[in-house]
């Protein structure tokens, strides 16, 4: 069986595209970071990342979509969301990485929101901002957006659970196109159609989320059409859960919603080993969030409490590997006194090349590429609570330090 999907696997990689149930497959474009369902209002806090070719121009018809997975919605099995990535001239960073993020205007007072993560992006990512218009900035729902530009198909506001977000290529603008039923959704079984406009598409990654919200006798249940299929409670609610014939499913034995998916460094496949999947962590806030340290709400387990995400937007992400790599550092490096007023010492046992400290809202205040005697100046912070991010030759380590 080894040696069968091994030959298989040589086959697709020789050829231009393979088959994922009945949907044909490229490679070399990926989902690297999603961030669809944040604590709190969407408007500006959602955050998509898409990882490319360096500088190579985004396809104008390539597309992140969201299919409806909700079993009694009457949508279910059909593309909700289709968001236009590429213009024709529009490149990928010279990281590889294209970031799409929301600002929002209040048309009764013109005050202005700008997305959280906008100071702290990897300035090699090209960013698309989207300029949202409304009345509501706290809200989570598309009814509080009366305008966006550039229209591109995104409003701020991603579908939520339970959904399947795909990275297509189509030649023409897929929503509203319907992959799993005929006419509405009464035959809808969590199966990829085998015809349809969908079977031109190229496909280059996807996922679902499933939660259990649709699991109750009565109810038609949970569809997910991804590669790779996170679902609430498998063993308890897989009788109402259906997925599309080949995908992974992974369990996520939570209750509570997973608010980050992300991919692990350049990993391209579809299993626990190639994602992470999470929600928030008690203590977060946008944007720089941190990891639940539940076991059960985080997968895979080295990314328990992670609060290292404000430093890697617009970037790769860590593996579980490096990410232990990352716990070594900073199991090596203490800050004292914490709190401080003037200066912060900084003992480590291996050689640190950067210094950075960020505010609560993400905005980089501090940038030392040398400290003095392993002292950090921070006399000129405002009182309050901020991050300290420290760079080693291949580690990252982040403290929490206090200025009084």
């Amino acid at each position: 069986m080894k040696k069968t999907l091994l030959f298989i696997a040589l086959i697709c990689s020789s050829l231009v595209y393979c088959q994922f149930d009945n949907i044909p497959t490229g490679t070399g474009i990926y989902i690297n970071k999603l961030i669809p369902s944040p604590s709190g209002s969407d408007l500006t806090n959602e955050y998509i990342e898409i990882r490319g070719t360096a500088n190579a121009i985004v396809s104008s018809n390539l597309y992140l979509i969201s299919i409806e997975g909700d079993g009694d919605s009457s949508s279910r099995g059909k593309v909700s969301e289709a968001i236009s990535l590429g213009d024709g001239t529009r490149t990928f960073g010279s990281n590889g990485m294209l970031v799409v993020i929301a600002n929002y205007t209040d048309s009764d007072d013109n005050s202005f929101t700008a997305s959280p993560y906008l100071s702290i992006i990897s300035s090699s990512a090209t960013v698309i901002e989207i300029a949202l218009t409304g009345t509501d900035v706290s809200s989570s729902s598309s009814s509080a957006v009366d305008s966006q530009v550039p229209d591109i198909g995104y409003d701020g506001n991603l579908i939520d659970a339970t959904a399947t977000y795909m990275l297509i290529s189509a030649s023409s603008n897929p929503k509203g196109l319907r992959i799993d039923g005929t006419s509405d959704s009464s035959d809808a079984n969590g199966v990829i159609n085998t015809t349809g406009d969908h079977t031109s598409w190229i496909l280059y990654d996807s996922y679902a989320y499933m939660d259990d919200d649709d699991v109750d006798s009565g109810e038609n249940g949970e569809f997910g059409y991804g590669q790779i299929v996170f679902a609430q409670d498998v063993a308890q609610y897989s009788a109402k859960h259906f997925t599309t014939t080949s995908a992974t499913v992974i369990d996520f034995p939570t209750t509570s919603d997973a608010n980050y998916i992300l991919r692990q460094g350049t990993n391209i496949g579809y299993t626990i080993d190639d994602w992470v999947i999470s929600a928030n962590g008690s203590s977060s806030s946008v944007p720089n969030w941190i990891f639940s340290t539940s076991s059960t709400k985080v997968l895979p387990a080295a990314f328990n409490g992670w609060d290292g995400i404000n430093a890697v937007y617009g970037g790769l992400n860590p593996t579980a590997a490096s990410l232990s790599i990352d716990d070594v550092f900073a199991s090596k490096v203490s800050i004292y006194p914490n709190p401080a007023q003037e200066f912060v010492t900084i003992s480590s046992s291996v050689e640190i090349n950067k210094a950075e400290v960020y505010n609560l809202l993400g905005k980089r205040v501090i940038n030392s590429s040398k400290l003095s005697n392993n002292n950090l100046d921070i006399s000129s912070l405002s009182k309050g609570v901020y991050m300290l991010k420290l760079t080693s030759e291949n580690a990252l380590a982040t403290k929490k330090i206090i200025k009084n």
